[in-house]
């Protein structure tokens, strides 16, 4: 199977850290394309959004973007939150944002050239399945756990669901 297009999806977790760097290796030793992606969860409720604290270095690059003048004042998502005054989208998509630029970033210092990132909207595993069919991905990485909805609820869920359901191939990273 010669691989062209690997799609990895991130939320900025460690997990989904180390599958960037997995679809970062496979693209360069196949010369292959990787989109990045990551999904904002369509309904996210302030509680929610501050489980991604585990994510707390993105929120310290992302702050002077979404509220310039303020970058002192923050250092947590639930400080982000706040001073985004309950804007939750703004501050989903200025993480996602984040998240995705650092992991292309990464991508091509590993040796990746064609690397694409995308932010999309919806519930995890039936958006990942989507952007991969859209785009032609043959093959999807995905982390064994990201942070999590309901973190410790449904780990690997996502994952599990990705892999059974994908019409391309699927690299669970742990």
């Amino acid at each position: 199977m010669m691989v062209k297009h690997v799609l990895v999806a991130t939320d900025g977790s460690e997990t989904a850290w180390k599958a960037v760097e997995m679809a970062t290796n496979i693209a360069r030793a196949c010369g292959a394309r990787v989109t990045i992606l990551h999904v904002i969860v369509n309904g996210l409720r302030a509680e929610e959004a501050s489980q991604l604290a585990r994510a707390e270095h993105i929120v310290r690059r992302v702050s002077p973007i979404t509220m310039p003048g303020q970058e002192r004042a923050l250092f947590s998502m639930g400080a982000l939150l706040q001073n985004s005054q309950g804007d939750i989208g703004k501050a989903m998509s200025a993480l996602g944002e984040r998240i995705v630029e650092d992991a292309a970033e990464h991508a091509r210092t590993l040796g990746v050239d064609d690397v694409h990132t995308r932010i999309e909207p919806g519930d995890y595993s039936g958006t990942i399945l989507a952007v991969s069919d859209e785009i032609g991905a043959d093959m999807i990485v995905v982390g064994s756990r990201g942070l999590g909805r309901l973190a410790g609820m449904l780990l690997g869920s996502v994952s599990m669901k990705v892999a059974q359901q994908a019409t391309c191939s699927v690299m669970i990273v742990r």
